[in-house]
C-alpha cells in the first residue's frame, strides 16, 4: 500500500514538475520586437516603509541610480508609521535628490496595513505607470526601462522576479531555494494564463488599470495585497498581463533573520494564495501528497526514506537549475540537501496551519 502511494505521488509530482519547467522555458524567452514607447513615460516608485532603517538607504540608492531620466522620474516613499530612524532616512536622500519625496500614512481610512500605506502613496504619484518595490530590496540600473518594454498597448500590469540577494548560511541558503522554486512556478503559471502569485516588491502597472478595478480600496482585503491587485487587474477583461523572468529587472530581497519569521511570512503567503482556486488547489496538491508520502515512508518503511529524498532532491535540483543558470544563481543548489530537509516539513504542515491556525501577525499587525 504504501509503495503505490509513492508511486502515485511521485508520478503526480514529476508530471507537475515536467509542467511547469516546460512554461518556464516560455516565460525565460526574451521579448521580440522594438521598445513599446515612442516617447518615455512618466514614472512613479513607490515603496512603503515601516520601521526600515536597517533596510532603506540601500534600497533608495538602487532606486536614485536607474537608468531612467529623471525628469520623467519620481520616488514615493510613505513612512508606515515608523517609530525608528526610517523619516530620517527618506528626509535626508530626499534632500539630496529633488526626485525622491516623502508621504507619512495616517490612519482612519477603511484599509489596513501594508495596501493603506501604498495606496496613498499611489493616489499622489504622478506618473502614467506605478513601479513597486520594497524597503528591503535592491534594483537593478535597468528595472524601469526592462520593465517597460514587457507593457503592450493592453498590458495592464507587469510582475518580476525577485531572489535573495545573500546566502551565507544556512537559513538563507534555505529561502534563497524556496524563492527560486516560488516564483519559478508563479511566472511560468502567469505565462501560460493562470496568476497563482506575485510578488509587491518587483511590480509595475498602468495608473489607469489601477483605477479601473478601483486600487486597493475596491479590492477585497488580502494579507497578500500585491497578488491581490495583479489578480483584479488580470481577472478584470479590460488588461493583460506579463509575469516574464527577465535578467533585466531581477530585484534582490534581503533574507529573514530566523525561521520562525520564514514561517510567518510564508503562512502569510500560503493565506492569501487561497484564493487562486481550483487551477491553483491543483499545483499545491501533488507537493503536498508526495511530501506527505516521504513521510509516512520515514515511519512505515524507513529503510526506503533516504531512496526517496535523494530522488527528490534529484527532480527539484534538474527543475530549478535552468532558473538558477538564466540568473547566475548556481550557488544556491549547495544548500539543496538543508532545503529538502525543511521542504519536506513545510510543505506538509503549512496547510494546515492556514486552515487551522491563529490570526497572521505582520510588520506587528495582526491579521
Amino acid at each position: 500500500m504504501t509503495a503505490y502511494l509513492i508511486l502515485i505521488a511521485g508520478a503526480l509530482y514529476l508530471v507537475e514538475l515536467a509542467f511547469y519547467s516546460l512554461a518556464g522555458r516560455k516565460a525565460r524567452k526574451p521579448r521580440k520586437g522594438p521598445f513599446p514607447f515612442q516617447k518615455l513615460p512618466k514614472v512613479s516608485v513607490v515603496v512603503a516603509a515601516k520601521d526600515e532603517e536597517e533596510n532603506l538607504q540601500a534600497c533608495l540608492e538602487s532606486l536614485v541610480s536607474v537608468d531612467y531620466p529623471r525628469d520623467l522620474l519620481e520616488i514615493v516613499v510613505v513612512n508606515d508609521q515608523s517609530a525608528d530612524g526610517t523619516p530620517a532616512i527618506i528626509d535626508r536622500v530626499a534632500g539630496e535628490y529633488g526626485f525622491v519625496r516623502r508621504i507619512d500614512a495616517v490612519e482612519g481610512t477603511d484599509m489596513r496595513g501594508k495596501a493603506n500605506a501604498l495606496s496613498q502613496g499611489i493616489d499622489r504619484a504622478q506618473g502614467e505607470f506605478i513601479f513597486l518595490t520594497d524597503a528591503d530590496c535592491t534594483v537593478p540600473v535597468t528595472w524601469i526601462s526592462g520593465t517597460l518594454k514587457h507593457f503592450e498597448e493592453k498590458t495592464g500590469i507587469v510582475g518580476g522576479v525577485t531572489l535573495i540577494s545573500k546566502t551565507d548560511n544556512v537559513l538563507s541558503g534555505i529561502q534563497s531555494l524556496d524563492w527560486d522554486f516560488l516564483l519559478s512556478i508563479g511566472s511560468a503559471a502567469a505565462t501560460i494564463g493562470k496568476p497563482l502569485a506575485c510578488l509587491g516588491n518587483n511590480l509595475a502597472f498602468r495608473k489607469k488599470a489601477y483605477e479601473d478595478v478601483g486600487g486597493y480600496r475596491k479590492i477585497r482585503f488580502s494579507v497578500t495585497e500585491d497578488y491581490a491587485l495583479f489578480k483584479a487587474i488580470a481577472e478584470s477583461g479590460r488588461w493583460d498581463y506579463r509575469y516574464p523572468m527577465d535578467r533585466q529587472t531581477l530585484v534582490e530581497t534581503l533574507p529573514l533573520g530566523t525561521l520562525k519569521e520564514v514561517f510567518a511570512q510564508r503562512k502569510r503567503w500560503a493565506t492569501g494564495g487561497k484564493d487562486t482556486g481550483l487551477f491553483g488547489v491543483l499545483t499545491l496538491a501533488p507537493g503536498f501528497l508526495f511530501h506527505w508520502s516521504m513521510i509516512v515512508t520515514a515511519i512505515l518503511a524507513p529503510a526506503m526514506f533516504p531512496l526517496l529524498l535523494l530522488l527528490k532532491l534529484l527532480l527539484d535540483a534538474l527543475f530549478v537549475f535552468p532558473v538558477l543558470k538564466f540568473y547566475g544563481k548556481i550557488v544556491h543548489l549547495k544548500f539543496i540537501v538543508y532545503f529538502e530537509i525543511y521542504y519536506l516539513i513545510y510543505v506538509a504542515i503549512l496547510p494546515f496551519s492556514v486552515y487551522l491556525g491563529k490570526a497572521i501577525t505582520w510588520k506587528g499587525r495582526k491579521y
